[in-house]
Order: C-alpha cells, then structure tokens, then sequence
C-alpha cells in the first residue's frame, strides 16, 4: 500500500510542475517517491504496475483539457469525450510503466553508480514518446524548468532530453539517500556532489544566457505578431468571413503603419484558401508591393490536379507576390487526420474536415526580408522540426498557431512552454502568433520579452536580430537520446544475463542439496 502512495504521490507532483499549477521546481524531486517505490519492489511486474499509475495520474491532471476539445468543439457526447481522455491517460501512463520496468531491471541498490543509469532510461523513455505510436513529445520535462532560465541553456547542447535526464538525476539521488543504506562517508560524498553539480549546472547557464543575450552586430527587424481574438465558433460562422477579414486587414494596415516590416499572422486565420481565393491573394500581395512588407499567413494549400488534396500551411508574400508555402509537416492525430478511423467510431466528428489533410514533405525556410522557420501550431513540440529548418537556413522561428480550441484551459501555456525550448535549442529569436493567444516573442535564451494573453486582441512589434550560429544540438541532434538508448538496452541485456546466471545458480545448489 505504501508503494502505491509513492506512486501516486510522484504522479501529482509530476503534474503540479506544469502549468496551469507551474510549480517547475518540483519536477526536480517529483520522480523520487517513485523511484523509491521501484526498489521496493519484489517483481517487474509490479514495478511496471507502479510506473504505470503514477504517470496515469499525472496525465489525468495535466491534459484535461483534451475533453473540452472533443465534446464542445468535436461534437462527441461529453461522457464518450471522458472515456477516451482517460483511455489517452492510461495509454501514455504506459511509458511510465515502461520506465518503473526498466529501472527494476537495471537492480539499483546500494552502490551509488547503478543510480546514474536512471537518468538515461528517462531520456530514453521521452525519446521514445517522441516517435512511437504518432508521436506525442508533449510536456517533456525540460518545459517544466524552462522558467529558471539558467538551468535550460544546456538545451543549446543536446536538446530537451538532456535537460530531462539532468532533471532526473536528482530525483535519483534523493531516492538513493532515503531508500539505502550506505556508509556514512558515501551519504555525504554523494551529497556533497550533488550540490556541485547543481551549482556548475547553474553558474555555467547563467554565463551563457548573459553572454547570449548581448545584442549582435547585425540590423534589428521589426516584425508584428498579429493576435486578432477571433473564436473558433465565430471562423466557423459563415456570416462572419467579411469582418474577419476586415479586422486582418485593418490590423495589418496598422502595424505597417508603426514600422513594421515583418508582419505575421496566426495559423488559419481568414476561413478561406488564399491561394484559390483571387481578391484574398490579390489584396495582400497588393499590400506587400506598396509597402516591402513580408506578410506570413496560415491558410490552405491546395493541388490543382487533385482538389480534395489540402495541405495546412503557411504562406510568404515577399515583394508583392507570393513567394511560396510550407505544408505542415506534423499532423495532430483526430485533429488533422485520423488513424485508424475505421477502428475508431468517434473519430468522424472530432473536427470539421477531419482527416482531410495531407503530410507536408518540404522543411525548407520560407525566404523573404529574413529566412523564417516556420513551425504550425502543434509541430512546435517537437525539436526536430526546427532544428531542420535551422540545418537548412532558418535565421529566425516562426510559429502560428491556433489555441482557440484550448481557451480557459492550461494547454496555451504548456505549448508556450514548449516552444520557448525551441528557441534555446536552435539560438533563434521565436516569433509566435495565436489567433487567440498566447502570442509572444521570445529571445534565444527562452525568455519571454511581450506576450498578449489569452482573450485578448493586439499586436506585438517585436525586434529581432537574424542569427546564424549553430549549437551543438542543430549539429550534431539527438545524439545524448541516441547514447540513453544505447545505454538501456546494454542495461537490460545485461539484467538478462544476471538473471538467467542467478537462476541457473539455484538450480545447481538445490541439485547439490538434493544429492547431499
């Protein structure tokens, strides 16, 4: 029953670290009742059972908000929207589970140095969550931390996971002191190492945020992020196309007015196709001749040959014309396409359209006054997206996104979250439009400098500086997730071999006591 509690207890304080409750610094000890319930457990079975509950738990706490989308925007029963928002819990509580096993199988014990391998099973485990089944890299816990801006810079070096492995460690090294037994002079030896790590971590983050910041040599650009406040009900009320227009359009002319030269607009925007719409197209590229303003905007891309072939994605018009497109490359499962719909019998009324959208195979910059990244909506979360877009030229991020489905609930926040780590991974400024919030710029260090809140029309004149230097991380990618990996399968391998040795040792002394 104890361990239980520690299982649960762990899946709270996991959540509590995210917002809407953003209390960041728990996530470095929210694993330790966890772990403590691991090493005393008598079976993997067990274990797993453990990890499985506590981050069941604290996926029930962090992602409630996925039953507000399906039952008021997606048009299932609210209790069929309860039912799969808690399928989706248990489903990711798996990884959990996954992780207790691993962590049973690799027989920490008294021995301080088993406890180091615990770190890399966590990288491994969000490694995994980030590809396997869809993919689903949300709420990594290198977001939770993204606040104390010192102990996020190593993102710059090996990407999120990392930061969650070094986030882990001392969770591991707390469950060590209380749950073992060593010698004194170990205890303390071991504390004592701690607090150093801890403080290299911080002084060698601080430095790098300070020595970040410092402005370069190279011209500022000021680019407007458009947030229109305009509700999910109100795009997909026919009636009300014209004034959405006019409120862009009349937000546009307002932000050239006050010098602007980038001008940004939030993912699907204006409920038409710009690129079939002739006066839609017409008039902005009209307005990006007469002014050189870059306008970047979010619509639906279309193929002539195939017309029930669309695409999300996100337009450039440079120069008065439009200079190409980038199609989204990360689709949101039950959002933008559907698996498995004929297993599935909800998924038809999830969204309008569901299911209607192509993959986007093009990550190239879109090219214009600046070289932009563009990322849409929910590919934020994940690292690879524009770190690619950074491989290939990128010298700042842009994100659009539409969080209108999410409004009054933590999801806003926790995507903010997650894109202010691409900022630090890549060492770009982060330009972020949300047609109802957050939108927000965001320097190379992850710090917020304007964001308008949820509900909230405005405008945000961001300066930014292009940049050109590539981490660590946009080298040489995953590499620390590739090496955990590695790691927990060398780890498992050799607790099979312990085992199968163990086993065989019984056999041979109960074989010797029969004879005696």
């Amino acid at each position: 029953m104890l361990s239980v509690i520690l299982a649960l207890s762990s899946g709270v304080l996991f959540a509590l670290s995210f917002p809407d409750y953003s209390l960041g610094w728990l996530a470095f000890v929210a694993l330790t009742p966890l772990l403590i319930a691991i090493v005393r457990s008598r079976r993997g079975r067990e274990a797993f059972i453990l990890g499985w509950l506590s981050q069941t738990v604290a996926w029930l706490m962090m992602v409630p908000w996925v039953v507000r989308v399906m039952s008021h925007y997606g048009g299932v029963p609210y209790p069929t929207g309860v039912l799969v928002f808690v399928a989706l819990a248990l489903l990711l509580g798996l990884y959990g589970g996954f992780f207790a096993l691993i962590v049973f199988w690799m027989r920490p014990g008294v021995r301080f140095r088993t406890w180091l391998l615990i770190p890399m099973a966590w990288a491994a485990i969000e490694y995994a969550r980030t590809y396997l089944l869809t993919g689903f890299p949300w709420n990594l816990i290198a977001s939770a931390i993204v606040d104390y801006r010192p102990f996020v810079q190593i993102d710059r070096a090996a990407g999120p996971y990392m930061v969650g492995a070094m986030v882990v460690l001392v969770s591991a090294v707390f469950a060590w002191l209380i749950s073992q037994t060593a010698p004194r002079i170990h205890r303390t030896l071991v504390a004592i190492a701690l607090v150093a790590f801890a403080f290299i971590w911080w002084a060698t983050g601080y430095v790098a945020a300070k020595m970040i910041e410092r402005p370069s040599a190279e011209p500022q650009i000021v680019a407007a992020l458009l947030q229109p406040n305009i509700s999910q009900e109100m795009r997909w009320n026919q009636e009300n196309i014209v004034a959405i227009y006019d409120r862009m359009m009349r937000m546009t002319s307002v932000a050239i007015s006050k010098g602007a030269t980038v001008i940004v607009w939030p993912e699907s925007t204006v409920p038409l196709s710009y690129a079939t719409t002739d006066f839609y197209r017409t008039a902005i590229e009209a307005i990006s001749a007469r002014s050189g303003v870059d306008i970047i905007l979010g619509s639906v891309a279309e193929d002539p040959s195939q017309p029930n072939r669309l695409w999300n994605a996100a337009f450039l018009v440079s120069g008065g014309r439009t200079t190409g497109h980038y199609d989204k490359i990360r689709l949101v499962p039950f959002g933008e396409y559907v698996p498995l719909r004929k297993m599935l019998f909800f998924a038809e009324k999830l969204v309008h359209a569901v299911g209607e959208f192509a993959f986007g195979t093009n990550d190239r910059p879109l090219r214009g006054i600046l070289a932009y990244g563009p990322a849409i909506c929910y590919e934020i979360v994940f690292p690879q997206i524009t770190r690619t877009q950074v491989r290939n030229g990128a010298d700042v991020l842009v994100t659009i996104t539409n969080d209108a489905w999410y409004d009054g609930t933590s999801a806003p926040r926790q995507h903010l979250n997650q894109a202010r780590l691409r900022a630090i991974e890549d060492d770009r400024y982060l330009l972020r439009a949300g047609t109802t919030g957050i939108s927000a710029h965001i320097d190379p260090t992850g710090r917020i400098l304007q964001e308008i809140p949820m509900g909230r029309e405005g405008i945000i004149y961001a300066r930014v500086q292009p940049r050109r230097t590539i981490t660590p991380y946009v080298r040489y990618g995953d590499w620390f997730a590739w090496v955990a990996c590695l790691t927990v399968i060398i780890a498992a391998v050799r607790s099979v071999i312990l085992s199968r040795g163990d086993g065989e040792g019984s056999r041979r002394r109960d074989a010797s006591l029969r004879s005696a």
